[in-house]
């Protein structure tokens, strides 16, 4: 990548965003742009995706000539809500994304995984595939309708893992149906598992490297 300025932004910089995110922009015009990559090493919570729906936006609006957008995912997971805000922005974003298991990529995180048609993945990245979960608060007991509650709360989290692995893994209906049944039935796939049920899909030396105009690096500034 060409010699640049590194920025480091904000709140006060990006008001939408809160979560620690630096910039580093090389030279050349925005014409000239061939790629440009956003790292996201976080958990997926409401200030970590607004970075990056930021970083995104920036791109799009600054390099919109860009032909490929790296996202490299690097996540243990965390909010469904937030997972699936930004699955649907990328799912929606004017310029190609390819998104890349740059470590691990877990839960709800693998719903921004999904959201590219072109997936890939290091050769030591992993996943996981499990059940969404929902937070109960209770005094040391459960109440019949706080049970009911819960119950209907995971039903709607799985619902969206359910609608997006139907157009992202290679499983007939009753095997998704047992995977988010129940965390017993969670999967922790490496890359060759990924790949044959169709999470991954294409190869790591087929992944475009261009001049990067600008990287991004997204950060909770937490630790795993």
């Amino acid at each position: 990548m060409a010699a640049g300025a590194l920025v480091v932004l904000a709140a006060g910089c990006l008001p939408e965003a809160s979560a620690e995110m630096a910039v580093i922009r090389g030279e050349g015009t925005a014409a000239s742009a061939d790629t440009a990559s956003v790292y996201f090493n976080s958990g997926i919570n409401d200030r970590s995706v607004s970075s990056l729906l930021a970083a995104l936006s920036d791109i799009a609006l600054k390099y919109p000539a860009t032909k490929n957008v790296n996202l490299y995912l690097n996540s243990p997971g965390g909010s469904m809500e937030a997972g699936y805000v930004a699955y649907d922005f990328i799912r929606h974003y004017p310029l190609h994304i390819n998104t890349i298991d740059a470590a691990a990529t877990d839960s709800s995180a693998t719903m921004i995984y999904c959201a590219a048609e072109d997936r890939y993945a290091a050769p030591l990245a992993s996943f996981l595939l499990h059940p969404a979960a929902a937070a109960i608060a209770v005094n040391g007991y459960m109440k019949p309708d706080q049970a009911k509650q819960a119950f209907e709360d995971v039903e709607r989290e799985n619902l969206k893992f359910r609608e997006i692995y139907k157009g992202c893994l290679k499983l007939a209906p009753e095997e998704l149906t047992t995977l988010l049944s129940s965390e017993s039935n969670r999967r922790r796939l490496g890359y060759d598992a990924a790949k044959d049920i169709g999470l991954i899909t294409r190869a790591p030396d087929r992944l475009p490297r261009g001049t990067d105009r600008a990287t991004y690096f997204v950060s909770d500034g937490g630790s795993r």
